[in-house]
């Protein structure tokens, strides 16, 4: 499973843009994904900030989520000032049912796209969490 907190600065002037591109990516990850299990916006005290809580079955789902032609087909470079992504694993009995975030290796016969997804976006399993799991 893979789960994580995106944390997000939008450009002055942008905000009903990025609204607009944020529901429309929520209807289309809910209508055509298979392997999302949460996927909320949130807009966050400071003003142009918001947030994305994304979880997926697996490493494979988020790299096809994020390689989709949902997602490929927005205009982020417009609207966005800046984004980190932030991996999380659930608190033992706390984590609302979610499994932990687990980084399996590249299979040999992973799609180019898969590669790609890969490289840009490689998860982060900070060592503490092992003696917290």
């Amino acid at each position: 499973m893979t789960t994580l907190l995106a944390h997000i600065r939008i450009k002055p002037g942008k905000e009903a843009k990025w609204e607009a591109i944020m529901a429309d990516m929520v209807e289309k990850t809910f209508a055509t994904e298979d392997g999302v299990l949460r996927y909320e916006y949130w807009k966050g005290e400071e003003p142009l900030s918001y947030y994305c809580l994304l979880s997926f079955r697996d490493k494979w789902a988020f790299y096809h989520h994020q390689m989709s032609d949902h997602h490929e087909s927005h205009d982020f470079a417009d609207v966005l000032a800046g984004i980190r992504l932030e991996y999380l694993d659930p608190v033992k009995g706390a984590g609302g049912g979610l499994p932990p975030t687990l980084d399996p290796p590249l299979p040999p016969d992973a799609s180019p796209e898969l590669a790609t997804a890969q490289k840009r976006f490689p998860l982060t399993i900070p060592a503490w969490w092992a003696e917290r799991r």
